[in-house]
Formats: structure tokens, sequence, C-alpha cells
């Protein structure tokens, strides 16, 4: 038997290509009485390189690129308000990036998670912490073929105990 889908978890990277999926993501929320999650994971860099960029910058340098990046991509999910109005903000925002009507918007809860990690692994840790029963995601823009499924999105495919939509995206309109 299928489970009814009542919490969606959307991976965005912050990208214009992400604003176009999380378009579909929220419109699919709404139109199943769901909520969503908006995961944004920021990768955790090799240790290698890290040691490296600490000695030639300074571990305190270092720490403030980290935080501020942490900082920019809170800023872009979720303005700089506080509580519930964080998420009302952060959904009408998203919702006007993606031009999606207010109305449709609305209705649907989100929660907004940002998390330092190795990005496969930390998606499907979220999807099992906020109870998700769809993980959604945006494919990529290929050289050939237009659209590009990577190696991140099959391996959350291969790792996922939930459905995983992979939204592809959206054609660029001709001027």
């Amino acid at each position: 038997m299928l489970k009814k889908t009542e919490n969606i978890l959307f991976t965005t990277d912050l990208s214009k290509i992400s604003n176009a999926a999380f378009n579909h993501a929220v419109l699919l929320a709404s139109q199943l009485n769901a909520n969503i999650t908006l995961l944004h994971v920021i990768r955790k860099v090799p240790e290698s390189y890290e040691r490296r960029i600490k000695r030639i910058f300074g571990a305190e340098k270092w720490e403030s690129i980290v935080q501020r990046h942490i900082q920019e991509a809170r800023d872009i999910l979720i303005g700089k308000v506080s509580s519930k109005k964080i998420i009302r903000s952060a959904m009408k925002e998203l919702c006007r990036i993606a031009k999606i009507q207010e109305d449709q918007c609305a209705e649907v809860s989100a929660e907004i998670v940002i998390e330092k990690g190795e990005l496969v692994n930390t998606i499907i840790q979220q999807a099992r912490l906020q109870h998700c029963d769809l993980i959604a995601m945006g494919a990529s823009k290929g050289l050939i073929s237009g659209k590009y499924v990577g190696h991140k999105i099959k391996s959350v495919i291969k790792k996922a105990e939930v459905p995983v939509l992979v939204i592809p995206p959206t054609p660029d309109k001709a001027s």
C-alpha cells in the first residue's frame, strides 16, 4: 500500500535551476497538502585542501569564509526575520523568484535546514530526521543533451529509503 506524501525534502544549491525545480516542488506540496523541508548542504571541503587553506590564510580567515557562506545561504533562504515569519518570508521570496502565485505558496508549510557535510549522506540523513516521504531534487543542464543527472543525484536515488523526484531543468526561452 502506498503511503500518503506528507513531507517533502527539497534540496537546493541556491541556483536558478534549483529555483525552477522549487516551483514544481511547491506546486506538488500544495496539491498533496504536504509540508516542505528546504535543505541546503554546505559541502565539506577535503581535509588536505582545508589544511592547505589554513596554512596559507590562517584558521581564523578560513572559519570566517565558512561562516560567511552559511550566513549567505541562510539569508537567501530565510531572510533576516525570526520564527514563523522566517518560513513565511522565505516561502514568499522563493515563490516570487519561482513565479508561483502567492495563494499556492501560502498553503504550504516549510522548514529550512542548512547543514555542513557530505552532500549525499546529509540528504539521506535529513530525509530520515525530517520524516520525509519524498525527496525532490533539480537536475542540471548538460552540454550535449540539455539535461544532466549527475552522480550525486544517482547516489541519492540508490541510498534513499523514499521515492526521489528528479525535476528536469526548464528549457531556455528563445529571445
